[in-house]
């Protein structure tokens, strides 16, 4: 009898377990985050709607749906309503929709963790040329010994002169058209992490992958990533395109020849070696934005120096400005870009004809005067300039500056190989950022 009982109990057990785990596996898609309402009259052949990692999204019609088509986790609610599990990773995730009276498709592309701006003649402004000092009357009153021995963030810079003029970036309208889609926040560790799995073996990055497993889940507000080189982002960048069935914008080799050279737009190194990089014009996919792209999202509208005019909101910057943490915790900008200033600087790439790009660097040579019999000379170092082009430089962050009020929107940073970045994509391969000509 008391075997019969205990049977009896363990089978109600394993049976209460099999209903709540089904419970569960059903509550994954019960608990609506997101509703989003949609009138048909108002749908183009594509329509953008913004979501975010992990989210369960209601989607709704105003008429009855015939079909929806997608491969993401779903569950039909009503005639006109659709239940979505949004995906682990940024990206794009599309869904066609067919309404029950028409043969007609028409594509909801669900963009995760991602901007969607459609500018049609936006008037926005660039450059920063308001820095006292960088300005012509700084530079009459400052000594040439002052310009070589110049404290900036704890190192001893050597600037010169044809630095201090190139480096002015003048203020500039310029009118763009076009559609884009930027990441609301600086990539983070576990989006690295998930997408180049098997890339990271002599990476900086490893020991973070040793903490993760493949199919671990990117959160909302992940840790930043602030220690990739410019090289392993555009390795991700072209990896989310591939990803999505894009063509990859960046193109790597290790050797070319002379006649090549002006194809690429500059190198960067792997290790020791160095790694020749060129872009493919006609390419639909993701990559690194260029100076003033980066500006002009930056910016978000704001016609300001920086972003805290008033006390409020540059101590809010202060309160939470870290070395590494969770996206998405300041406030965004105009736009709704979130993290540009307060948490990791992010690598930019120079586009061909910006002077930012050219910079003076100083070099020593040993000058050792003539002999001179029964005279003791002593060899001296005297500075020398030359000019170098970069590829690339940070901008934004702000949290390694001692004098972090003073970081702005015309903040560069030269000095360092490791940081952020976030990725862009034009939509329907229009507005070339090297395209966009000033007003």
């Amino acid at each position: 009898m008391k075997k019969t009982l205990l049977l009896v109990f363990v089978c109600a057990v394993l049976f209460a377990v099999a209903i709540l785990y089904t419970a569960c596996s059903d509550d994954k898609l019960s608990i609506v985050q997101r509703s989003i309402d949609l009138h048909r009259d108002s749908l183009s052949a594509e329509t953008w709607l913004e979501v975010e990692k992990n989210e369960n999204v209601k989607i709704c019609f105003d008429s009855k749906v015939r079909a929806w088509e997608t491969s993401l986790d779903t569950k039909i609610l009503s005639e006109s309503c659709l239940k979505v599990q949004i995906p682990i990773l940024i990206g794009v995730s599309p869904i066609n929709v067919k309404f029950s009276d028409s043969d007609n498709a028409y594509k909801l592309n669900l963009a995760v963790g991602m901007k969607y701006l459609n500018f049609m003649n936006e008037e926005v402004l660039l450059g920063y040329s308001d820095s006292s000092e960088f300005s012509i009357e700084n530079i009459l009153s400052t000594s040439i010994s002052d310009l070589f021995n110049k404290k900036d963030h704890k190192k001893i810079v050597y600037t010169s002169m044809c630095d201090l003029f190139k480096r002015t970036d003048n203020k500039r309208l310029i009118s763009v058209t076009g559609s884009y889609l930027i990441d609301k926040y600086p990539v983070t560790n576990c989006e690295i992490i998930q997408s180049m799995w098997d890339d990271l073996s002599d990476s900086i990055l490893t020991y973070k992958k040793e903490k993760n497993n493949s199919n671990n889940r990117c959160l909302e507000h992940d840790t930043v990533a602030n220690e990739v080189a410019l090289l392993q982002a555009m390795k991700y960048a072209n990896k989310r395109s591939i990803r999505e069935g894009l063509k990859p914008y960046y193109f790597f080799r290790s050797d070319i020849t002379l006649s090549e050279k002006q194809k690429v737009i500059g190198y960067t190194y792997n290790k020791n070696d160095r790694i020749w990089i060129s872009i493919d014009s006609s390419s639909d996919g993701y990559r690194l934005l260029y100076y003033d792209e980066w500006m002009m999202f930056a910016r978000g509208g704001d016609r300001r120096n920086a972003p805290w005019d008033d006390s409020t909101s540059f101590y809010e910057y202060m309160e939470l400005r870290q070395t590494s943490g969770p996206v998405g915790m300041f406030s965004p900008n105009g736009y709704g870009i979130y993290d540009v200033f307060g948490l990791v600087k992010e690598h930019v790439l120079f586009e061909e004809n910006n002077k930012m790009k050219r910079r003076c660097e100083v070099y020593y040579v040993t000058s050792s005067p003539k002999p001179q019999k029964g005279v003791i000379h002593h060899p001296q170092r005297l500075p020398r300039t030359k000019s170098v082009d970069y590829l690339s430089c940070f901008k934004g962050g702000g949290n390694l500056y001692d004098n972090w009020e003073k970081i702005n929107y015309g903040t560069i940073d030269y000095s360092s190989d490791l940081g952020g970045f976030r990725l862009i994509r034009n939509i329907g391969n229009n507005a070339k950022w090297t395209e966009v000509k000033s007003k």
